[in-house]
């Protein structure tokens, strides 16, 4: 007899239904099929909607603004990174918008190590050195949180490359009033010395000392002149400038290399108008005289100058700049007659000076009855 049969029913039973559990388990850990965990929608980034395309000194550059909000609109708190994505097309290949895309990932950019690209007032900036003539790109970038799951794909941009017009040359500046005057000739050819027939026209790039040029031009547009007139300046400060040639391949900007740097210093060059008003009369202890103020609202002040009527030059009177529009001359002798004149000063580094005012004459001091002077 088995050696179940002598044990008693209800011990049997138990026995049993041990038995069927240690078959049943590996079922449930045993069977080899594992699910990829799925990140929920509270880890997933939003994908990025404003990234931008453009050329510039022989590179292509993208920015985009860094996510915020996962996509369920949870604040988004575990960012990691961002992939850029690029496809490559050659410029003489059909268009065909029903071709399947390839895109293979050119780079990864940590958010805390961006090594390879700039993080600047919640944006990255990533420039693609890798890139060869007669070729159009298209990017999108994807970003990923600690769950390493991607956002869904940004916009899309395009750009066609070639190779980017020469840099200008001969580029000098010249100083106007309260304006700096930028001046260049066109490139000679293509950076690489060939013709070129597609100039689109000129970006101009500024900074300040010890400041680095911006990524935007002062232009809005390409400028089709060569020449730019820049009046917003800050009179008394040093700008630096460079100028960019600019093709136009297919819609697409390429912007060539930067022209030699040139300087400057804004100032205001013309001078005051010629001080009205001016009036002269005895007094006991001297001459009065009084004008009208300038109307300009950078006046510093005034020189007055005088002669005798028999004298030759004019002598300037007052030892510092007038700064009311009153002066007492008692330096004269009240038995001559003298001519005044007098000019305005601004307040400009340069101190430019006015033209003189109109002449007013004084003759000599009438006798005093009482003691018969």
């Amino acid at each position: 007899m088995g050696v179940l049969t002598r044990i008693n029913l209800p011990l049997r039973r138990i026995i049993i239904a041990f038995f069927l559990i240690l078959l049943i388990l590996p079922g449930f850990w045993g069977c080899g099929i594992k699910g990829a965990p799925v990140a929920p929608d509270s880890t997933i980034p939003e994908p990025v909607s404003d990234l931008k395309v453009w050329s510039r000194a022989g590179g292509i550059f993208l920015k985009w603004t860094i996510p915020t909000r996962n996509i369920d609109g949870a604040r988004l708190t575990d960012l990691l990174g961002f992939k850029v994505f690029r496809q490559v097309r050659p410029l003489t290949q059909v268009s065909c918008e029903e071709c399947p895309h390839k895109f293979e990932p050119v780079a990864e950019i940590d958010i805390d190590y961006p090594r390879g690209a700039r993080l600047e007032g919640g944006t990255v900036l990533w420039r693609d050195m890798a890139v060869i003539a007669q070729n159009e790109y298209i990017y999108f970038v994807q970003a990923y949180s600690s769950y390493k799951s991607p956002s869904p794909e940004s916009n899309r941009v395009n750009i066609f490359w070639t190779e980017p017009p020469g840099a200008p040359a001969k580029v000098t500046l010249r100083k106007e009033d309260r304006a700096l005057k930028i001046i260049w000739e066109h490139p000679s050819g293509l950076i690489d010395g060939r013709e070129m027939a597609d100039l689109k026209g000129f970006n101009i790039y500024r900074r300040g000392e010890g400041e680095l040029f911006g990524f935007s031009p002062l232009n809005a547009e390409p400028i089709p002149e060569r020449q730019f007139w820049d009046g917003r300046v800050e009179l008394g400060k040093r700008y630096f400038y460079e100028v960019r040639a600019v093709r136009d391949i297919r819609g697409s900007l390429l912007e060539g290399p930067g022209s030699p740097v040139v300087e400057g210093i804004p100032e205001k060059l013309l001078p005051p108008s010629a001080p009205t008003g001016l009036v002269a009369v005895w007094q006991n202890d001297g001459v009065v005289l009084r004008w009208d103020e300038n109307p300009e609202p950078d006046i510093a002040g005034y020189n007055l100058y005088h002669r005798g009527k028999e004298e030759k030059e004019f002598v300037k009177i007052n030892p510092r700049l007038l700064t009311e529009n009153y002066y007492l001359d008692a330096s004269v002798d009240s038995r001559k007659t003298y001519i005044y004149r007098l000019k305005a000063v601004d307040a400009t580094p340069s101190k430019n000076e006015s033209e003189y005012s109109k002449e007013v004459e004084v003759g000599p001091q009438a006798a005093d009855p009482k003691n018969g002077k």
